[in-house]
């Protein structure tokens, strides 16, 4: 009978090698069948539509459902983390519904595929050639070098930062609220700000109560700032000081072992937080409708949450729409940059608008033929990639921007731009003017949602069918006046 029971368990291992071998390998076919792209684009619309259905659903709403599209309109907003909403959160849906909103802003933060990645390594220990590679790019990865193992830092480290700034906001929001919707309230703020979503659940003016409070201010701009580095950056910088502190070296040292990405990330956050500030103050430092009546602290942290906040997190503590017009453009530019690669944020990437910048002084300077950053070559087709992402941004916005001004002819020109960078730039600030929408004006905001979370270069290339070349074929230089 042992025996009997000893080869039928030895049967059934090997019929699950067997099926297991078999599920990797029709993994690894359609993997390499399939354009990576546009799998990954698939992915967000699922989620996006399922979150859509579920929101809409009556036990979602403390009231009667919103119109479909507005329920649409608010998934997409929180799974390409963004923001932007066609209705007050905090107002309309019930405690379910905000539950459905965090685990949205969570997938939409980490990427369908990040999550899809999980559960698989559950399942078995192992990733096929094709996985590690699909997943590698997903997760905002360089290389296949322990793509598993990296996969599940990113996970942990996410829960880290938002239990840790839950656990901080909890000590402030619980005595506000009680202890079941303190604790609620920190939770949502906390995976909200953590993953750039930019969403809130306290009301129409967003964090405008908590404008000089250091504690919520220090705390969800810390979150913002480190889901906006990236996760490689995060793991780099974990790893050095790790090191550093087994061999007991000192902790100054550590800067000059990052590498080119982190450093650059690091030095072009910082530049663009502190001048975002700077002038964030400088203009509307008089202006009644926002700083004018703080205390000079206030002031302070009010311009320089906001500048944190054009880091693609949405949150707000002043009345955008009662800005200066040289701040809402001022604030167009920052969105258009962004957060930086591999994190929870979106934008055209810090590290983009570098390498173009590195490039055009080197142009204008006429030093070199080449960009170069501390004493690195940037390669050529990094360089070709860095202006048509910019070109794509362009092309996306200018045609956006077209569409809603034929569909919104009651709107102003610039809270449109405003609108338009914002959506694109997954940001989710706005002057007032999401609820006012038309149908067309809503697709065009979802559109641009959408694109800026995946990136309009992997969009172009979702949709984008690839030709083999069979032959190498060179031609001369040719002559052509330009500028």
């Amino acid at each position: 009978m042992k025996e009997h029971n000893s080869k039928r368990s030895q049967e059934a291992k090997e019929d699950f090698n067997v099926l297991v071998a078999t599920s990797t390998t029709l993994t690894e076919k359609i993997l390499l069948a399939n354009n990576p792209a546009r799998l990954f684009l698939s992915a967000f619309l699922i989620v996006i539509f399922i979150g859509s259905v579920l929101l809409y659903m009556p036990f979602a709403n403390r009231y009667a459902p919103a119109a479909y599209i507005d329920n649409l309109f608010e998934a997409v907003s929180a799974v390409c983390v963004t923001g932007l909403t066609t209705v007050v959160p905090a107002t309309q849906y019930s405690t379910a519904g905000k539950v459905i909103l965090i685990i949205l802003m969570e997938i939409g933060g980490l990427g369908p595929m990040t999550i899809i990645a999980v559960i698989m390594q559950r399942n078995r220990r192992y990733m096929a050639m094709a996985e590690k590679k699909f997943f590698a790019s997903a997760a905002g990865k360089s290389d296949l070098s322990d793509v598993p193992r990296y996969i599940r830092r990113i996970v942990r480290y996410t829960l880290t930062f938002e239990l840790c700034g839950f656990a901080v906001m909890a000590t402030h929001l619980v005595p506000e609220y009680g202890l079941k919707t303190g604790l609620f309230n920190s939770l949502f703020l906390s995976v909200s700000a953590f993953t750039n979503a930019g969403f809130d659940c306290l009301g129409a003016e967003s964090l405008a109560k908590y404008a000089t409070d250091p504690i919520m201010n220090i705390t969800v701009m810390t979150l913002i700032v480190f889901g906006g580095l990236g996760f490689m950056v995060w793991f780099e910088v974990r790893d050095l000081i790790s090191s550093r502190v087994k061999k007991e070296k000192g902790l100054l040292a550590t800067r000059k072992r990052l590498s080119v990405h982190a450093g650059t990330v690091m030095k072009m956050t910082a530049a663009l937080i502190l001048s975002g500030a700077v002038m964030f103050w400088i203009f509307e430092y008089t202006n009644p409708g926002t700083i004018s009546h703080m205390t000079p602290a206030g002031k302070m942290f009010t311009a320089m949450f906001q500048s944190v906040t054009l880091r693609t997190a949405g949150f707000s503590t002043v009345n955008i729409g009662a800005c200066t017009r040289p701040v809402l453009i001022i604030m167009c530019l920052y969105m258009l940059i962004g957060g930086s690669p591999g994190g929870t944020a979106g934008g055209m990437k810090t590290t983009t608008a570098a390498v173009l910048y590195v490039s055009a002084v080197n142009t204008l300077n006429d030093k070199q033929n080449e960009a170069v950053i501390k004493r690195r070559s940037i390669p050529y087709n990094l360089l070709k990639q860095a202006f048509v992402i910019l070109y794509l941004y362009v092309f996306c916005l200018f045609a956006a921007l077209i569409v809603l001004s034929i569909s919104e002819p009651g709107i102003e020109t610039l809270p449109l731009i405003f609108e338009a960078f914002s959506a694109i730039g997954t940001v989710g600030i706005s002057t007032g003017i999401t609820g006012d929408l038309s149908l067309a004006g809503q697709i065009v905001i979802m559109v641009l949602m959408f694109i800026g979370r995946l990136g309009p270069l992997s969009v172009y290339t979702a949709f984008h069918k690839e030709k083999k070349l069979t032959n190498h074929v060179t031609y001369p230089d040719v002559d052509i006046i330009i500028g």
